[in-house]
């Protein structure tokens, strides 16, 4: 590196800007020393690895001033560009090119961390998992199939051991030469020595504790492999003893503990997020759910639920792709099927029957799914759910907080589900929550959802559910329960004046007018029949008032429409037919009892209807306006 940049200074010295105040001219330069500032990397396809060093120089200038030969130093900024290769040591290492430092701006592509690490974001996922099938598995791109785990592994030149593991520990790749303790055929424990680019398992640890499963396993430590590679070979420069790489779930790695474990669990992350894109590639897993959710529609579509179809599909698709049923259907959300969320939901220790919602009713991180212990947390602590839970009008069940009402629950021995008809409209009828999934202090829900993993299963020990008032479905929602509760809340009251009304005309009349505390003469004002008919009305069994009268009765007590039908039915009289007149006596009792028979008999006039309120009572005029 010297010699190279003290050959690039000599060389360019008349165009560098190397005066100072003291020296305005050099005539002589001269590299004293340098000082490496930092240095980036770059990743190939092979083991190459190419990297840039940024140095300061301490550079020596002479010239004549107009006193004297002055020396002074100067300190320019250089950068000195690398190939090497990064296999079994660093080797081969030559400098490309020295030139002046420039800022660059930086890109992602290809690059990599001061460990070797390369930079995976989140919306790149897909790309990267297709960029790994291309190198090796390049059909898995062209037609939809389980991922051939052998085929890719002899690719790859890897093998895969079964070995029993540290607790936590679901695999284990080694960058180096071991003896190890694996099984043999017969599950006996035998001590071996492997080769590098071997992959022990651990049979009965499943990936991230039993949800996903051996092929996933194996994929992940194949990742590992293609992209963690040169990392490992760095660390071997550095501590020989290193040879392996365990994979445990992510919460085994502390942030702060020392060492490298935030690159350990950086490059888990990777892993993890990963694998179940390679085995269900993007393209040609949305082809091929289409294509088996076409099929069971056309054959279940008269009977059976769109919800049912979906879990169905799940089903068979994580059959054909060789993963996990929750594998499966994160990855359904993942690209696109977000119907997927409303199936193999396992809630409080058992699963709950499929459901569907209206496509984009949750946003990211959101989940119409509550355990029992955040639904109780949230209905005592959050303030914008408390009043509705006092007052009953939502209910835990099905997994989901949902409105208390027949229309939406039924109760099945002595337990509160959800009627077919909200588990196809849950968006209708169920809070949304906001999803927080925490397995420790120091790694949230980006590890678990991005890698695949919904954790609505298990969800006491993994979700945590916010309420979000100002989510508008949830206004929507709160707002149609209050609405429910009132009008259930009006239909017992009804039910109960209907239930202590007498069963005669005059009884009738005579109880609704003592329960609004009106005098006769106060009905003759409000009525326009005299307080002597009104006295006749309440007391003889044999009174036939008019139908008109019997109106101007009901609008004069603001009767509810339920009591108006029932007055006229005792009166003698049927409105339920299709005459004109009556549909519009129909229309002023439903819609306007609570204005007054002068409202009544101004909308009459409107209407074409001669005949005003009341027919045999006395005259009515306005009040004046």
């Amino acid at each position: 590196m010297f010699k190279q940049l003290k050959s690039y200074i000599f060389q360019n010295r008349g165009r560098l800007n190397l005066h100072t105040s003291l020296v305005s001219d050099p005539s002589y330069t001269e590299l004293d020393d340098l000082h490496v500032m930092g240095v980036s990397f770059k990743e190939t396809e092979d083991d190459r690895i190419l990297f840039r060093a940024t140095v300061q120089a301490d550079v020596i200038v002479k010239g004549r001033s107009r006193r004297d030969y002055e020396e002074d130093i100067v300190y320019p900024w250089f950068s000195i560009s690398f190939t090497g290769i990064l296999r079994c040591g660093l080797n081969m290492v030559t400098i490309t090119s020295v030139g002046e430092y420039s800022k660059e701006h930086f890109s992602k592509e290809g690059a990599l961390s001061q460990y070797l690490i390369p930079y995976v974001y989140s919306k790149d996922l897909d790309a990267h998992a297709e960029k790994f099938l291309k190198k090796y598995c390049p059909k898995a791109l062209e037609t939809p199939m389980p991922l051939p785990i052998k085929e890719v592994l002899e690719t790859m030149c890897l093998t895969v051991h079964f070995a029993p593991l540290p607790d936590g520990v679901f695999g284990r790749t080694y960058f180096n030469n071991a003896t190890v303790d694996i099984y043999d055929r017969d599950r006996n424990v035998v001590s071996a020595d492997i080769e590098e680019g071997t992959i022990l398992v651990d049979p009965d640890v499943f990936f991230m504790r039993n949800i996903g499963s051996v092929n996933n396993t194996i994929v992940h430590e194949c990742v590992h492999w293609d992209k963690h590679y040169k990392f490992f070979e760095l660390q071997k420069l550095i501590n020989p003893e290193l040879s392996s790489i365990s994979c445990a779930v992510v919460e085994e790695y502390k942030k702060g503990s020392g060492g490298l474990s935030e690159e350990l669990a950086w490059m888990e992350w990777q892993a993890n997020a990963l694998a179940p894109k390679i085995l269900i590639p993007a393209k040609t897993g949305r082809a091929k759910l289409n294509e088996i959710l076409n099929t069971l529609t056309r054959a279940f579509s008269s009977s059976s639920s769109k919800a049912s179809i979906m879990e169905l599909a799940i089903s068979e698709f994580a059959d054909f792709f060789k993963v996990s049923t929750m594998a499966a259907k994160i990855r359904a959300i993942e690209l696109g099927f977000d119907q997927a969320a409303g199936v193999f939901n396992y809630v409080d220790g058992q699963y709950y029957p499929p459901f569907s919602f209206a496509k984009g009713s949750l946003k990211k991180d959101q989940t119409f799914i509550i355990d029992r212990n955040n639904a109780i947390i949230e209905s005592l602590f959050n303030q914008d759910l408390t009043e509705d839970f006092k007052a009953g009008r939502f209910i835990h069940a099905g997994g989901m907080m949902v409105i208390n009402a027949p229309k939406y629950v039924t109760v099945q021995n002595e337990r509160a589900e959800l009627t077919e008809y909200a588990l196809a409209h849950v968006d209708e009828c169920c809070l949304i929550f906001d999803r927080t999934t925490r397995v420790s202090s120091h790694y949230d829900d980006s590890f678990y959802r991005i890698c695949f993993l919904c954790r609505d299963a298990d969800s006491k020990s993994f979700v945590e559910a916010k309420f979000n008032p100002k989510e508008g479905k949830n206004e929507d929602v709160q707002k149609r329960a209050r609405e429910m509760a009132a009008i259930a809340a009006e239909a017992r009251r009804v039910s109960d004046v209907l239930a202590e009304i007498p069963s005669s005309f005059c009884g009738t009349l005579d109880y609704h007018v003592k329960r609004r505390g009106y005098t006769n003469e106060k009905m003759e004002e409000r009525t326009g029949i005299s307080s002597r008919m009104i006295q006749d009305y309440r007391n003889k069994k044999d009174a036939k008032p008019t139908l008109q009268s019997v109106l101007a009765l009901c609008i004069g007590l603001n009767l509810h429409p339920s009591f108006s039908y029932d007055l006229i039915t005792k009166a003698g009289y049927n409105i339920m037919t299709a005459s004109e007149e009556y549909l519009i006596y129909r229309y002023l009792i439903d819609n306007h009892h609570m204005e007054n028979i002068y409202m009544w008999n101004e909308k009459l006039r409107d209407a074409g209807i001669p005949q005003q309120l009341p027919k045999n009572g006395n005259k009515m005029t306005a009040p004046e306006k």
